[in-house]
Order: C-alpha cells, then structure tokens, then sequence
C-alpha cells in the first residue's frame, strides 16, 4: 500500500493561499504536510474545535472527499481540523504522535478554543480515541474502531496488507486511556465484522461500570456502519445526539432505521 497522495489541485490551492493571503472561508485549507502527516483545516466561527481523524484511504487526499466534514463543521459554526496518517501506520510513525499534539495545542491557542470533541471512523476511530489522552477532548464519537491492536488482532490473515506499516509505537490497547481520561466515550460498531466484536468484547470486559463510556451496536452491520447510517439519513442526527448526551435524540433516530439499534450498553 502507498503512501496517500495529496491532491496537487489542493497543493496549488494552498500555494495561492501562501501567496496571495486569501482563500474561501468555506475551503479546507491545508496547513501541515510532511512524509507521514497532513493536517487540513475548516475555519469555524465559534470556540469549538472538532478533530476529525481521516481512515484509511485508498485515493489521494482531496478536499472534497474529507470524511465528516459537513457534521463537523455545523454549517459553519465549528473549527474543524483534518488528521490524517499519511502512511495508514495507526498514528505509530517515529515522531508523529507528538507532531499531531503540538499542531492541536497550537491552533487551541491560536483560536481561544474552548471546547474539543473528536469523530473518525476505523483507524480515525482508534485516532479520535488515542488522542483524548493527549489534548482536552471532552467527547469522542468513534465508528468502529480498533481499540486492540496486539498481535492476537494484527498478526491474522486480514491484517497482512497492513501490517508492514505499522510501527513498534502503536497504542496497543485504548482502554486504559479510556478508563483514565475526562472524556465521554461513544462507539458505534457493527456485529457482523471479522474484527470488531473482538474490540467490542474487549470493551465490555475492562470498562464495563466506566460511565463515561457508552456502545451504540447496528445489528447485521459490518464495518461500514457510518456509510449505512449516512444511506439512511441518520449520521448526522445520530452524531449529534451522541456528541450532547442526549438519549431521547437517539432513541428517535434509531426508531427512524427499518432496523433499530442495540442501545443496552448507551
């Protein structure tokens, strides 16, 4: 697998912004590149920053294909910045982790920034997750992350594609961080995976009276479980009651599905 490309019309976008000092409000603009690491930012209009960590992508990096984007900017009203592990390593590259830390604390303050949530999806779950032990995230929204990363996980079959890329650093197990951090934690997984029942076990075995931590499942569901909620028209609803704690929203959103969601352990 290759490293992710970054888009050259994105790149000559950038450029003029150097140049020029202008570039539409409603752009991401790309403000951190390096060999394993890109960094994109939406500008907000509030004290809200949302970081949003990109998952694998085959493609190369282009503005208009950023993951979450439209639910995290909140027409407009939120910061959002873009990570994006350029080498699909798990945020395990020599160095990275801390570059991604000091980009974060930086633009908090820079921008005043009072309030920090976190979203992603698969590898961006296990980002959204990891980094809560390391900048001020009060709540993370995680679709089907992988809170396991030993051996037992990476060394089967499935995982040979990905393996060459992932560093001795990597965060073997979130769970601890979880247990530690001042943050609530919400995981939305399938039940239909190779790997996510494993990482859901795992959950339900160390953090089971963490109440800080809350599992929203979608029976039948594999490991696209965003792209099925976004299919029928409930990502963002559902984000949004995750992101505010708010169990009447939820309900509501998960009746709205032809099949509702197991929310026992939410």
């Amino acid at each position: 697998m290759k490293r992710q490309r970054i888009s050259p019309v994105w790149r000559l976008q950038t450029l003029r912004r150097w140049l020029t000092g202008q570039s539409p409000v409603d752009e991401p603009r790309l403000i951190h590149r390096d060999r394993d690491l890109a960094v994109a930012w939406l500008p907000g209009s509030s004290k809200t920053l949302v970081l949003v960590f990109i998952s694998i992508r085959r493609e190369a990096l282009h503005p208009q294909g950023l993951e979450f984007s439209s639910i995290a900017s909140d027409n407009g009203r939120n910061h959002v910045l873009f990570i994006n592990d350029r080498e699909r390593s798990w945020y395990s590259m020599p160095g990275q982790r801390d570059r991604i830390i000091r980009t974060v604390r930086s633009f908090m303050d820079k921008h005043a920034i009072e309030t920090v949530q976190s979203i992603g999806t698969s590898m961006g779950g296990h980002g959204a997750i990891l980094f809560s032990g390391f900048v001020p995230i009060s709540s993370v929204v995680a679709f089907v992350p992988q809170i396991l990363m030993t051996k037992a996980v990476t060394g089967r079959p499935v995982w040979n594609a990905h393996r060459p890329r992932i560093r001795d650093a990597v965060e073997q197990d979130l769970t601890p961080i979880m247990a530690a951090a001042d943050c609530r934690f919400n995981i939305v997984t399938g039940d239909k995976h190779y790997d996510d029942p494993i990482h859901l076990a795992h959950v339900r075995k160390q953090l089971s009276h963490a109440g800080n931590v809350k599992v929203v499942i979608a029976p039948g569901q594999k490991h696209n479980v965003y792209k099925w909620l976004d299919a029928k028209g409930q990502l963002t609803a559902i984000t949004a009651a995750l992101w505010a704690g708010d169990r009447h929203a939820l309900e509501d959103c998960s009746n709205a599905l032809p099949q509702p969601l197991d929310l026992t352990l939410a």
